[in-house]
């Protein structure tokens, strides 16, 4: 009996392990299903992208989106999510940043998260219906710390603006109290492309820190002209990727710091940063 119990265990083993084998996908099978997953989630992201319109309380026109996205991510710590970042720019400038991302696991719905890079008042519609309406500006500049007076040539203040990024650090305080430091891409992900008859800023750039390559808090710089008049200086901004908290630090001093945001607050769309949630089979 001891025997007959021994060779049924085998065989139950034999038939587990075979069907674990049957199940577990090849390299290959996989790898296709990634591409497959992230070439549906840009289809959905860049569709739902076309359906925003964004508007500023003082502009002459609607901002224009920018249908390339800046920025292709995922972030596989947290689940198989795939996300693209779309920009709205106006005259060149942006205005608006949306992150447009969609779960297949653990979850399966799309969020599409926003933050305003406007100076003013900023509201956004989706599919023509009233979505989004921030009073406050999105962003306020701040001159940043001993920058070097703004290069003449594009080249060089392209240089400048890498330059000036690295002397920024970021952290997030997520809502557990956990503490990760993120990562400055060392290239910009939005050059300014500023229409003719726009004088000022007359340079710009986007930069990202990211958790893996998910954008968690933007860098603007900006080469503009103090409000007392004189040449142009270099000024910087932040905006937020995420309701969490944050820490930046120019050259080791602490520079700006935003608390965790509410969820009443996010889902009240009347913020500079706001985020949308579509359930999905």
């Amino acid at each position: 009996m001891a025997g007959l119990l021994a060779i049924s265990g085998m065989l139950l083993l034999g038939v587990s392990l075979a069907t674990s084998q049957e199940v577990t996908p090849a390299p290959a099978q996989a790898e296709n299903a990634d591409k497959q997953n992230i070439e549906a989630a840009f289809t959905m992201t860049r569709d739902a992208a076309r359906k925003y319109t964004i508007e500023m309380r003082d502009a002459d026109k609607p901002a224009a989106l920018r249908e390339q996205p800046i920025l292709r991510w995922s972030n596989p710590e947290r689940g198989q999510i795939y996300g693209n970042v779309f920009l709205w720019t106006s005259h060149g400038r942006p205005v608006a940043v949306g992150s447009l991302f969609k779960w297949f696991s653990p979850f399966t719905h799309m969020s599409h998260e926003f933050h305003s890079l406007a100076t003013s008042e900023i509201s956004g519609k989706y599919n023509h219906a009233n979505a989004w309406q921030s009073a406050q500006p999105g962003v306020a500049y701040v001159a940043v710390p001993d920058a070097p007076a703004v290069a003449t040539t594009a080249s060089g203040r392209l240089t400048q603006m890498r330059q000036l990024a690295r002397q920024f650090t970021a952290r997030t305080t997520d809502r557990e109290g956990a503490k990760l430091e993120l990562r400055l891409l060392a290239q910009p992900v939005y050059r300014y492309e500023l229409e003719k008859g726009t004088t000022s800023p007359s340079d710009g750039a986007l930069f990202v820190f990211v958790q893996g390559t998910d954008p968690e808090l933007w860098l603007m710089l900006e080469a503009r002209q103090p409000k007392a008049g004189g040449d142009e200086v270099w000024h910087y901004s932040i905006a937020r990727m995420n309701s969490i908290a944050f820490d930046v630090q120019h050259n080791g001093r602490d520079i700006w710091h935003t608390d965790v945001l509410p969820w009443k607050e996010i889902s009240g769309h009347k913020a500079p940063y706001t985020s949308f949630q579509f359930n999905m089979p």
